[in-house]
């Protein structure tokens, strides 16, 4: 088990179809995507303006993959069929959140 002062979370169980998992998933999602920056200026990006809710975050299980999919609000002059955002998630435990995104 790491310690407390381990900034990097333990890397879910992505084998495992289970309410339990979908919600930590959903969790690291929110923070790698939709939380505040730290360690920013005062003149840098800082995170999005909308909250999960608003973009229609969901994350699901198929196919014996994890992805997690939102309209991208941030970008609204792109065209529709590019507003959709469509990730898998993959298990990363050298990642700051022991998850990383791939492109779909």
């Amino acid at each position: 088990m790491p310690s407390s002062s381990d900034p990097t979370p333990p890397t879910p169980n992505l084998n495992s179809d289970t309410e339990h998992v979908r919600r930590e998933l959903y969790d690291l999602v929110v923070r790698m995507q939709f939380s505040p920056v730290e360690d920013t200026g005062p003149d840098d990006y800082t995170g999005p303006t909308y909250t999960p809710d608003e973009c229609g975050l969901k994350v699901f299980y198929i196919l014996s993959r994890w992805f997690a999919t939102w309209t991208n609000l941030g970008e609204p002059h792109l065209p529709p069929d590019r507003l959709q955002e469509l990730v898998r998630i993959e298990a990363d435990p050298s990642s700051r959140f022991g998850i990383i995104f791939s492109e779909v």
